[in-house]
């Protein structure tokens, strides 16, 4: 029989063929193997040994293994690579099967419906995202199998489509099986700076509107969706939501009769609408590393690291959430406020709270693991004192308190009789696996003491049943053994056949002696042989039961844990409000935005508090006297403007997020939407250059933002030469001065810009302070009103290590470029035509080359018509001493 031509390999296949996309891992014995093609494929991705069954075979059977106490390991490494893992376990107890060990597909594991701790990201969200009706208005469905929490929304056009994507960062999508081709065309741009998830698909019956609706009416114990904020007329809401939970009872494999119960922690959706929430797109996310760098993609460096002072991992996730989706409502923002101003004034308090949240375990995922029958006995302990500690927050908190705070401590006393009976019947430190036994304390249940004691005492019994039945028989020489094969006995010689009881029934007859049992003797070895078996089975029975009784309390649970995650945030933000030195914000209707001695929390923290140079800022959509709608900020390289203008962005997040922000005090105007147009990278994939994506990124902002909404640009027009660049900075710059009217920061080394101030009384200039001695430079980090005069770019090339001799003749061509533009400063100075004789040299201070000349002479003329973008450098410089000559002699 060939190798893979047997009843084991017949399994795999037969559920290989069911699976055809996905890694199938069958377990055999301590081992989860994989076979054929997916054997190389788990050796590459999973970095295992690949080895094969009947080497000196013509055709060897390839096959590698992992572990099983080891899946979980392996799992994210296999999902990072791109792959579904479908798991094949035992049904049945080996030691007991007759035959061929019964196998079947337990669960399709793929990165939308992870559940298990060890897979997920702890501080971040794992949403699986079905669309439909990509074309037009979409329909979006989020459901986040770990925590049970599951939205909808409508997106207009690709333009809200992206945006949702970007807040929601899926780890896998589901479109139905039609849209699979487009949806691979228009996700990368969808998706853009970041890559497009993992897509899967499900048949065109799964979304059909009225299938739908019973689908979710059914799991959701519901007559109607209305309570859901899905109408009669949301069909593609009902489908999408419908689709994402059929392809997530799919994954944990869950039939029609108990997926209701396999999804038990989803108990309702929320309809998410666009208004009322600061709006962020992705290359603002991106830019202003709000929760993931964008170096790696990790929270290492985020503003979410800097401020996260939570104690449980569903604060650090509720934390994030607040970050990504700010609220725009002045009220609702205030309401948080006040949450973290009463902790922040109260020390004790504060104090109390943080140290007892301390005690809390990841409520959200223990409940879906709860609600899936995954929750071991270690997961009830944990639960218990999570709610244990969720009483003591409660009692920490007191009254007298805000509208959130008051909410939320009213759902933290939720089952405390279940935590009382967790406590009751499980040991303090359960083993992980629930078959091993050990999960139950003493004292609880008779029977199983019982069973415990004959498997405690069973020498003891043996010994004084002897004992007993020596005495009674008068036969001193009578014996009580056991063996494997024939079990318990008592043993005499055959010279004392005659004085054996009648209550004696032989058993076994060997040379020389006789081996009987009695009715006492046989009960015990009934007891004693299966005790272990029983106790293993009462155990389970306990737990069982247990584990239902907090199964059915999981919608009051499911509200303490989400109580326990704001009281968390809030805790977390009067901690660092309070340490920090942070200041309460004033978010109102009005178009402001005023900041006295703002600072940036992640450069603080890095850099140490009391070392950051603190910055104004004063803004008014309005324009009112003493205040720009629009700041052109000028200065040197390295000397702090793009960490100003972030700083500005990233304390408008904050404040409207619910926090308090780094400065000593804010007033701000409620904000739409924060654009950023920074640093350089190009989307070389995408067919996007440098310039391009600037450019991009450029046109999204002047094409959407508002009044309301706040801008910040840095370094627009650096892709290209410097003619077309300052002109397309200066035309950006009286666009979103003159027609969209918005709060914006503009940082830049075209010097020309701050031209614009001088007949636009809503644009100001800043610059940032330098001190300078001996030809050197010191940054001083102040940002005051003005313009510079120079960027100061030879002397950061000199700091980062640009060889000597490249510093010197760049500052000699820097020389003959400052020249150059005196002598066009002193003509026009003298008001002279181009033919005049040229006036006696004068001291003036160098200023950058200009485009805007009230006359041009011959030599601009000439310099105006040169083709930059045709000419070698040695060309260039030639042309430069050619020039100069001739504005001498002009």
């Amino acid at each position: 029989m060939a190798s893979h031509d047997t009843p084991m390999m017949r399994q795999y296949l037969e559920v290989k063929a069911e699976n055809p996309e996905a890694l199938l891992l069958m377990r055999m014995g301590d081992f989860y193997e994989a076979f054929l093609e997916d054997a190389k494929t788990l050796a590459r991705v999973g970095g295992v040994a690949l080895t094969s069954r009947n080497k000196d075979d013509p055709d060897p059977l390839p096959m590698a293994g992992i572990p099983h106490h080891q899946l979980q390991t392996y799992l994210p490494r296999l999902l990072a690579g791109g792959l579904k893992v479908a798991v094949m376990d035992q049904l049945e107890d080996p030691a007991q099967a007759k035959g061929l060990v019964k196998r079947g597909l337990t669960r399709l594991i793929t990165p939308g419906t992870l559940i298990d701790e060890d897979t997920l990201p702890v501080g971040a969200p794992n949403h699986l995202v079905a669309l439909t009706g990509l074309d037009g208005e979409v329909g979006i469905a989020a459901l986040d199998v770990s925590t049970g929490r599951f939205t909808v929304e409508l997106a207009a056009d690709a333009a809200q489509l992206a945006l949702a994507l970007a807040r929601l960062q899926p780890a896998e999508l589901v479109l139905p099986e039609a849209l699979r081709a487009a949806a691979e065309s228009a996700l990368p741009a969808l998706c853009a700076p970041l890559t497009p998830p993992p897509l899967a698909t499900l048949a065109a019956f799964a979304w059909k509107p009225a299938d739908a609706r019973r689908h979710l009416g059914e799991r959701l114990r519901v007559a109607s969706l209305d309570g859901f904020g899905i109408g009669p007329t949301d069909d593609l809401l009902a489908s999408a939501a419908a689709a994402a939970l059929r392809y997530a009872e799919g994954a944990l494999r869950l039939k029609d009769g108990d997926a209701a119960r396999g999804l038990g922690h989803v108990r309702s959706i929320s309809r998410l609408h666009h208004g009322g929430h600061l709006v962020l797109d992705a290359v603002c996310r991106r830019n202003l590393d709000l929760v993931r760098n964008a170096r790696d993609g990790s929270r290492a460096g985020t503003l979410l690291a800097a401020i996260d002072r939570t104690r449980s991992a569903p604060g650090t996730r509720l934390l994030a959430e607040w970050l990504a989706r700010p609220l725009a409502v002045p009220d609702a923002i205030a309401a948080r406020h006040d949450a973290v101003a009463h902790l922040a004034a109260d020390d004790r308090a504060r104090g109390e709270v943080r140290s007892a949240l301390s005690e809390v375990y990841d409520l959200e995922r223990l409940l879906a693991r709860l609600a899936t029958a995954r929750a071991n006995a270690r997961d009830l302990v944990h639960l218990a004192g999570s709610l244990a500690a969720a009483g003591v927050v409660r009692a920490a908190l007191g009254g007298g308190l805000p509208a959130l705070l008051a909410e939320a401590a009213a759902r933290l006393d939720a089952e405390p009789e279940l935590a009382a009976e967790v406590r009751r019947v499980l040991v303090d430190d359960p083993p992980l696996a629930i078959g091993e036994g050990g999960l139950v304390r003493d004292g609880v249940d008779p029977a199983l003491d019982e069973l415990r004691g004959i498997r405690r005492d069973a020498s003891a019994w043996l010994a004084d049943y002897q004992a007993r039945e020596a005495a009674a028989c008068g036969l001193p020489k009578l014996k009580v053994g056991y063996n494997s094969v024939f079990g318990y006995y008592i043993e005499l010689s055959r010279a004392h056949a005659d004085k054996v009881p009648a209550h004696f029934v032989r058993k076994q007859t060997l040379v020389g002696v006789e081996r009987y049992i009695t009715p006492e003797l046989k009960e015990y070895e009934d007891k004693a042989l299966g005790a272990e078996d029983r106790i293993r089975a009462r155990e389970l029975e306990l737990f069982a039961a247990l584990r239902a009784r907090a199964e059915a309390g999981i919608p009051a649970l499911q509200a303490a844990a989400a109580a326990l995650a704001l009281v968390d945030v809030v805790a977390g933000l009067a901690e660092i409000a309070r340490s920090a030195g942070w200041c309460r914000p004033l978010v109102d209707g009005s178009t402001a935005l005023e900041l006295a001695d703002a600072r940036h929390p992640v450069v603080e923290e890095v850099i140490g508090r009391g070392r950051f140079v603190a910055n104004d800022c004063r803004l008014d959509a309005e324009a009112p006297a003493g205040a720009a709608r629009l700041a052109m900020i000028t200065g040197p390289n390295m000397a702090g403007k793009s960490t100003y203008i972030r700083q500005v962005a990233v304390a408008v997040i904050l404040a409207q997020a619910g926090s308090f922000v780094p400065a000593r005090s804010a007033r701000i105007g409620v904000v739409d939407r924060v654009f950023t147009r920074v640093g350089a990278g190009d989307e070389l994939a995408r067919g996007q250059s440098t310039f391009m994506v600037e450019m991009a990124e450029t046109a999204a902002i002047l094409h959407h933002a508002t009044r309301r909404s706040l801008v910040v640009l840095d370094e627009v027009g650096r892709g290209t030469s410097t003619f077309d660049g300052v002109s397309l900075a200066w035309a950006i710059t009286e666009h979103l001065h003159d027609r969209i009217g918005c709060r914006a920061l503009f940082a830049t080394h075209y010097h020309e810009l701050t031209d614009l101030a001088a007949d636009r009384p809503g644009i100001g200039n800043l610059t940032v302070t330098v001190a300078e001695q001996d030809d050197e430079a010191v940054f001083l980090h102040r940002i005051e009103p003005g313009s510079a005069t120079k960027s100061y770019g030879i002397h950061v090339a000199r700091l980062a290590g640009v060889p000597a001799p490249v510093i010197r003749r760049a500052r000699e061509v820097l020389a003959t470029l400052e020249q150059l533009n005196v002598s066009l400063a002193e003509r026009e100075g003298h008001g002279l035509p181009p033919a005049a004789p040229a006036p006696a040299p004068r001291q003036t201070q160098p200023v950058q080359l200009t485009l805007f000349q009230a006359a041009e002479s011959a030599t601009l003329q000439r310099l105006k018509s040169l083709d930059l973008d045709d000419c070698t450098p040695r060309r260039a410089f030639e042309l430069l001493g050619e020039l100069q000559r001739a504005a001498r002699a002009e």
